[in-house]
């Protein structure tokens, strides 16, 4: 399926990017693709861990803000700004509008940990960044700030992030609810977070925007146990709070609902390089946590989903060329796969209704289905008949 899936047109708007990594020529087809290919000026792609027609797109963010002044930003990056916010599992590629960004993730090491990202003149977990990389499936950069080296993968429904801590200094977790990429007051209707009896993390976001109101779930495990954690509210100005829930403070919570919501866990000083899995559902958090299940084995390496020896940029559309002036448009090829067409729980709706389920199938197609439609029919249609019939089903 994989393979039939790389025999798709390219996205024509992607062709004409410059690539921004040094011209060298490739030993294998997948060497020829670059995902930093139109991550610069109004190319709009992403550089992060995707699999064809998979539902997270696990992916760096450097700057999302107030909406219509981020339009530049409309894949939530740009690879010449210098700092990263963090890591969501949502973004748009190559597309004309800006939105997703969903559930931020970023490390943070030490004894200070900042709930704010910060800016310019204010600091925060933000990091500056060093020695990007990055191949189909892929992705990794150096957190120079918190001296963190990440790197992540994703497969349909899951994805994957490593991250080694320096010696001796504290691990830190955040993950950001209120980050959300062309930001405007009230986007955000309502998230939640609460870490279950196994250790396990659920949450979920409704928000305003692209196929509002858009609900999206996620659950994530870590691979070293949490020795602290914060749940923590910063919205302002809330006229009444309600009575009080369990707990006495964001240290000893296990839930917290609201619409600008942080959670910060801790592990101490780690050993060894911390991972977390992170799974996403249109349906609910059991839907997510099972499809944390669904893909049990997710190593953190390069071309993690497309398997060896099958290269993803296989198609007869491209032969075989290890020309780098093929790498436009082995990126534009591989650019073109980057749709969520996969929206739903790997087993479909495990608890609520099969009506509730097909309204967030057809939401996920609603939320990217026109792009992926343009960008895969005009080449694909003489040479996969099947798979232009399944998105044009989708799309209806």
């Amino acid at each position: 399926m994989l393979i039939r899936l790389t025999r798709l047109a390219v996205a024509a708007s992607l062709l004409a990017s410059t690539a921004l990594s040094a011209q060298q020529p490739a030993s294998d087809p997948v060497d020829a693709v670059d995902p930093f290919i139109g991550t610069s000026g109004e190319g709009h792609t992403f550089p992060g861990a995707v699999a064809p027609f998979g539902m997270v797109q696990l992916s760096p963010d450097t700057h999302v803000g107030a909406a219509r002044e981020t339009y530049d930003w409309a894949a939530g990056y740009r690879h010449e700004d210098p700092v990263i916010l963090g890591f969501s599992h949502t973004h748009f590629s190559g597309a004309g509008h800006s939105d997703l960004g969903d559930f931020l993730v970023m490390p943070v090491s030490g004894d200070a940990v900042p709930l704010q990202a910060g800016d310019a003149t204010t600091p925060g977990f933000r990091s500056h960044k060093a020695d990007e990389t990055a191949t189909p499936g892929y992705y990794a950069v150096t957190l120079t700030d918190p001296g963190v080296r990440a790197e992540m993968t994703a497969g349909t429904r899951v994805g994957v992030h490593r991250y080694a801590f320096p010696a001796g200094k504290a691990a830190h977790l955040l993950i950001d609810l209120r980050s959300i990429i062309y930001d405007y007051p009230g986007k955000i209707l309502w998230s939640s977070v609460r870490i279950r009896p196994d250790g396990t993390i659920t949450g979920s976001r409704e928000v305003r925007g692209w196929a509002a109101p858009r609900r999206i779930f996620f659950a994530m495990r870590f691979s070293a146990p949490v020795t602290s954690h914060k749940l923590v509210s910063t919205e302002e100005n809330i006229l009444y709070k309600g009575f009080k829930g369990p707990g006495r403070g964001p240290e000893t919570l296990d839930s917290l609902s609201g619409r600008a919501l942080v959670a910060q866990f801790d592990f101490g000083a780690l050993t060894k390089p911390l991972e977390v899995k992170v799974a996403l559902s249109g349906v609910d958090e059991d839907g997510a946590i099972a499809n944390l299940g669904s893909e049990p084995s997710l190593p953190v390496q390069r071309r993690p989903v497309l398997g060896t020896p099958s290269p993803v940029i296989e198609a007869p559309l491209l032969g075989t060329s290890t020309d780098p002036a093929q790498s436009p448009l082995e990126a534009a090829l591989t650019g073109a796969l980057n749709r969520a067409f996969q929206s739903s729980s790997s087993s479909l709706n495990p608890t609520g209704s099969g009506l509730e389920s097909l309204l967030m199938l057809s939401q996920g197609a609603a939320t990217k289905g026109t792009q992926s439609y343009r960008a895969l029919v005009q080449g694909a249609e003489n040479r996969d008949e099947e798979m232009i019939l399944d998105v044009e089903r989708r799309l209806r």
